[in-house]
Order: C-alpha cells, then structure tokens, then sequence
C-alpha cells in the first residue's frame, strides 16, 4: 500500500469498496402485499364488530322498554352514577313504576321514601328483591340512604315494591 495522499479530487471519485455495496444500497426489496384471506379475515373481523355495536346499541337506545333500563335511568338521574345533582323524584313516563328519593324511615315491611318533598309509603313483601350492593332485606336499608324502588303505585301515592335498590342501579355509581 502506498503511503502517498490522495488528491481531493481522487479521494471521492470511487468508492474503497468496489461497486457491490452501491449496487445494493440502490435496491430495494419489493414490499410484499397482504394475502386475499389476510384481507377478507380483516373485513370479517370489522363486520363482526359493526353487527356487535349495533346489536348492544340496540338494547341500549331501541324502542323497547325494559324496568333495567329504566332503573338504570333512575340511578343515573338519582345522582348515582355520573355526578349529576343529587335529587329525587318519582318516574314518569319513560321511567315507569320506578320512585327514586331518600329514605326516611324504615318500619317493618314499610319503607318511607321522600321524593320532592313528599313522603312516600312503600309496601315490601316477601317477594320484594332488596339490593344494598349485594341483596339484603328490609331492616339494611338505613334513613338517608338514597333509593330506587319499582313497583306498581296505587291512587294514594303508595307503593308495592318489587324491587328496591340502595345507592343506584347495581353497575352504575353505587355508594
């Protein structure tokens, strides 16, 4: 090897290393595309999930009524589950036989629900579902607590529950 410097112009007139790594550097490797299952599989994935969100949005928003719904509104409205004010009141329309308040009194089988500053009576039963987080009986309802109740109302105002939820429809807010 010559121990002699190359010129400037010399120095980058060809490369040390031949013409292989040019070569090389200038091609490219062709992309391979996706494969016609890989691309059907996609679309069949994207369908499925498109019929499942329709399908849930339809029970959720479809003109049906169902009381778990509307319980679900009640506790929504009841200030349980997304901090809207804390209120009471009694349901109409959409809402049905459902009666959201606070709890005053608890007296036996009774349970005395305030909803717009009115009292309200209502009747439990042996058949009355009572879910305080988890179901429990009449005696663990608590006054103050807050509470959905469902059931049929008769022409003093009173009502027959067939359910009382504490603190909120079961899966939305809670205590």
């Amino acid at each position: 090897m010559s121990r002699r410097r190359p010129s400037q112009g010399e120095l980058l007139e060809k490369s040390p290393y031949g013409e292989d790594l040019d070569r090389e550097l200038m091609e490219r490797p062709a992309r391979q595309k996706a494969s016609k299952l890989t691309v059907t599989l996609a679309a069949g994935v994207v369908l499925m999930a498109g019929v499942l969100l329709g399908i849930q949005a339809q029970k959720i928003w479809g003109p049906s009524s169902t009381s778990d719904r509307q319980a679900l509104v009640a506790g929504l409205l009841s200030g349980q589950g997304g901090g809207l004010r804390q209120g009471s009141g009694q349901g109409q329309g959409a809402l049905g036989n459902t009666t959201f308040g606070t709890v005053k009194l608890v007296d036996g089988n009774k349970i005395y629900v305030e909803a717009n500053g009115a009292t309200t009576v209502v009747t439990t039963s042996g058949d009355t579902k009572i879910q305080i987080a988890k179901e429990g009986k009449v005696g663990d309802i608590k006054p103050g607590s807050t509470v959905i109740v469902q059931g049929e109302r008769d022409a003093d105002g009173n009502v027959a529950a067939t359910t009382v939820s504490e603190g909120g429809f079961p899966g939305v807010g809670g205590r």
